[in-house]
This record gives structure tokens, C-alpha cells and sequence, in this order.
């Protein structure tokens, strides 16, 4: 399944990005602000996949009629 598209902003030299915006107009106000307040650049990061982990599997185990006993 797809996820939906985000872009985030981050500061030059600043803490990990953590909010999602949704459309790039969201994150080009919310870059702008952001360089207005802190006087660096800002990039705008698209996220373009997603790695996920999957430690476990678990399956269902069906009753044979096979059983000797």
C-alpha cells in the first residue's frame, strides 16, 4: 500500500524535522517562517520511501485430519 507524500523542514544545524506537511505550499510557508525566525537556510526534504521492519511472523495453524492418534 502507498503512503501519502510529506515533506518536512529542516533548519541548517538544527534538531531532526518532525512535523509532516502534506502539500509543498504547507512546507514552503512553514520554511519561510522558519527562515525569517532563525536566520539560516532551510531545506525542504521529500519523503521518498519508507523502511519498515518486520521482526516477527505469525501464521495460523490449520488442524490436519492426518493425525496417526
Amino acid at each position: 500500500m502507498a503512503k501519502e507524500k510529506f515533506y518536512m523542514c529542516y533548519v541548517e544545524g538544527g534538531n531532526s524535522p518532525t512535523y509532516k506537511h502534506f502539500t509543498l505550499e504547507s512546507a514552503t510557508t512553514e520554511a519561510k517562517r522558519l527562515a525569517d525566525v532563525s536566520g539560516k537556510e532551510v531545506y525542504i526534504l521529500e519523503a521518498l520511501t519508507c523502511i519498515k521492519l518486520n521482526k516477527y511472523i505469525i501464521e495460523n495453524c490449520e488442524e490436519t485430519t492426518d493425525n496417526p492418534f
